[in-house]
């Protein structure tokens, strides 16, 4: 039985469709997890995300490989594979859900992108997840307004620095033949390189 004194676990969850998972998903893992003192992170990747309309270049299942290469780099990272193994589009509430019931007594830390912080009023079950998280927010530069939506949100803008890379440039680079060095960690590359998912002039 818990100790009723004890603090719960604190445990983060990063979700996305990590098309792919790149070196500013790297940024935002470690210093959540410092920052909030995260005993866990969960990187989820959607199998499909409920607000993006075009597929993702890569396979469900490359895409929880890339996961689990950046996982298994950092300590307290692991990945969470539940969308993708229901092999449908999951609302984060749902997935959320999924979390609690394996972790019933922890405080759940949902980190989440400025955009999409500033969509969430588009979100099935807000008022729902709202009980059960607090929104640890991003965003790839400073000086953000706070929108009118959040004022019942429980929530942390965190001061990151500022994120130079998106999957969206990424896949434009892979599929025009440009170089990607720098812009995912070296097991991403190499994962990319090895499965014949870069052409010839993005090796470099």
């Amino acid at each position: 039985m818990a100790d009723p004194s004890s603090k719960p676990p604190k445990i983060g969850f990063l979700g996305g469709t990590f098309d792919p998972i790149h070196c500013g998903h790297e940024l935002i893992l470690k210093q959540a997890i410092r920052e909030f003192d995260l005993e866990c992170l969960l990187l989820c990747p959607a199998f499909q995300a409920p607000l993006r309309d075009s597929p993702p270049l890569f396979t469900p299942a490359q895409r929880l490989e890339m996961a689990s290469l950046m996982a298994t780099d950092h300590p307290r990272t692991t990945v969470f594979d539940y969308e993708i193994k229901h092999e449908k589009t999951s609302y984060t509430w749902n997935t959320i859900q999924e979390v609690k019931s394996l972790n019933p007594h922890a405080k759940i830390y949902l980190l989440i992108g400025y955009d999409q912080f500033l969509q969430l009023p588009k979100w099935k079950f807000l008022r729902e997840l709202s009980k059960e998280v607090h929104f640890v927010v991003f965003a790839r530069g400073q000086s953000h307004p706070i929108p009118s939506h959040s004022f019942d949100l429980s929530f942390t803008l965190m001061n990151n620095s500022l994120i130079s890379v998106s999957s969206t440039l990424i896949r434009e680079n892979i599929q025009k033949g440009k170089s990607i060095k720098g812009m995912v960690p070296d097991a991403i590359h190499s994962y990319l390189q090895n499965n014949h998912l870069l052409t010839n002039s993005t090796l470099l």
